[in-house]
């Protein structure tokens, strides 16, 4: 076989040589080509969204491992996949990705002779780094910077300024924050930092759109989060109410909406009640006083008016006189009976309900004449008493209060058809595994096979075959049978061209004598 080859190469023209080579040329190349594709790596995401910093770090540390990697726009890293979750632990544990900026990690150096400023003003770049990281772990939050302006500390009170924080934020796609989600940014910065105020800290979007509260202005933020508490009880009593209906009709044929009316004041009520029918001593002070007094007299008696006038006479004693006296004083005082109460009414109490309950009815199946045809679901409603226990267990379970002016709405209905020829609405379908990472690599293998194969076939084979059938020397003339090998040319061009064949060529020639020497010469020129 391989003489046959090189016999046939050797019998073309040299076009029909080059072109033979080039496309074997052509075909190995492919093949190299095919095989080197198939064997570089599947390339997954190692990590996406990273800052400059963080994809320079994680870049440095590939490259030192001798890891092939991809770093594409977007701060995203394409690693081989049989190794992305080794990596991210191995990553993981050097703190890659820091999350942009620099936090704590800035005092792992120690530099001699840091000057207190310096000092005081890598704390800061800190602090600010680590607010940025935590912010940054919530789940609509894509990235994250913040700005402290924390002054210098005065030593008079009047001129102490207080700290200041701005957050800038960018979301992921199709992402927005609630109130009480930026509430909630706006008081984990100010937790951080000495002697800073939640009003002080300002949240803005990646637009410059403000997404926190002015300084001061509370109210909008407290509308925020009492929307946010309203849509969130709503929720509670759907899921509720649905879940226990689902278990009696089925899954997916319960439909429940609730709307609400919560009293979102906030109320503080100081009640001081009097009752007079009930009195209590509050004190009580009793005074008694008592005076004795004695005296001895002469022989004229007792001194008065008697013994004064004339010609009167003194009352005869014994020479004795004596005065007794005594005084009582009693305070009390009576305290009224007084009931002093502090009334906080709680905020988000339920001022009336709204509830829509749509049940789907049950489906018979029913034979249609001839074998062609699909059965028919025929769509049967509840019955008035089923409808009426399911009416109750919403009451039940919402809390139904008459005095409130709750409205509940329990409807039988059908619902679209076209989404139970499926099957039961709302049935989960069955779990997709997780991708094998080499799968991948697997269909290079097969594209590379199926890929050399259709070049053996259409290409190598075809050219061998050529080459083993081209003529290898002079090509051999076939006798008439029974004759046998004529002696001159002349014999042999008698046996092999008829005798008007040759008459034609003859007259060819005499009339047209240079095409025929062209003719003759391109016939030398030929092997």
């Amino acid at each position: 076989m391989p003489d046959q080859l090189v016999t046939g190469y050797r019998a073309l023209s040299p076009v029909r040589q080059t072109l033979l080579l080039l496309t074997v040329a052509g075909a190995l190349a492919a093949v190299v080509a095919g095989f080197l594709w198939s064997r570089e790596p599947d390339m997954q995401v190692l990590f996406s969204n990273l800052s400059q910093e963080d994809a320079g770090a994680i870049a440095a540390k590939l490259r030192e491992q001798k890891i092939p990697f991809v770093a594409e726009g977007g701060g995203v890293i394409l690693a081989p996949a049989d190794k992305v979750h080794e990596l991210r632990l191995q990553l993981a544990g050097q703190s890659l990705p820091q999350g942009g900026g620099v936090g704590f990690e800035i005092f792992d150096r120690t530099t001699i002779g840091m000057t207190d400023f310096v000092q005081k003003l890598n704390y800061r770049r800190a602090l600010q780094g680590e607010l940025a990281r935590t912010i940054g772990q919530v789940a609509e939050v894509e990235r994250a910077r913040v700005h402290l302006a924390v002054p210098e500390r005065s030593l008079f009170s009047d001129q102490r300024e207080h700290p200041r924080a701005s957050v800038v934020l960018t979301l992921r796609r199709g992402q927005s924050l609630g109130a009480g989600q930026v509430q909630g940014i706006a008081y984990l910065v100010a937790s951080s930092v000495e002697g800073l105020q939640p009003q002080a800290v300002t949240v803005v979007d990646a637009h410059g759109r403000i997404l926190s509260s002015p300084d001061g202005d509370s109210v909008s933020m407290h509308t925020g989060a009492q929307r946010d508490a309203k849509q969130m009880m709503e929720k509670d009593m759907e899921s509720r109410v649905q879940t226990m209906l689902e278990r009696v009709v089925g899954v997916g044929k319960v439909v429940v909406r609730v709307s609400s009316l919560l009293d979102l004041r906030q109320v503080e009520r100081t009640e001081e009640a009097y009752d007079p029918n009930v009195q209590v001593v509050r004190s009580e002070n009793r005074q008694q006083e008592k005076t004795t007094s004695s005296s001895a007299l002469g022989d004229g008696g007792i001194a008065g008016v008697g013994a004064n006038v004339p010609g009167g006479a003194a009352l005869p004693l014994d020479g004795r006189s004596s005065n007794n006296s005594t005084q009582t004083n009693a305070t009390v005082n009576y305290e009224l009976n007084k009931t002093v109460s502090r009334v906080v009414e709680p905020v988000g109490t339920i001022m009336r309900l709204s509830v829509a309950v749509l049940v789907d009815g049950r489906y018979e199946v029913a034979e249609v004449a001839g074998s062609d045809q699909k059965p028919q679901r025929k769509y049967v409603p509840r019955g008035d008493d089923e409808m009426t226990k399911l009416d109750g267990l919403v009451k039940n379970a919402i809390g139904y209060s008459e005095e409130r002016g709750d409205q509940i709405q329990v409807l039988n209905v059908a619902f679209d058809a076209t989404a139970m020829e499926a099957g039961e609405m709302g049935d989960a379908g069955p779990v997709d595994p997780l991708p094998n990472p080499m799968i991948g690599q697997y269909v290079r293998y097969g594209v590379f096979l199926i890929l050399a194969l259709l070049l053996f076939l259409f290409v190598i084979r075809p050219l061998m075959r050529m080459l083993a059938e081209s003529p290898s020397g002079p090509r051999q003339l076939a006798l008439p049978a029974g004759s046998t090998l004529p002696a001159t040319v002349g014999q042999l061009e008698a046996a092999m061209v008829p005798p008007q064949i040759q008459g034609n060529l003859a007259e060819t020639a005499r009339s047209n004598p240079q095409a025929t020497a062209m003719v003759v010469k391109k016939w030398l020129k030929e092997k």
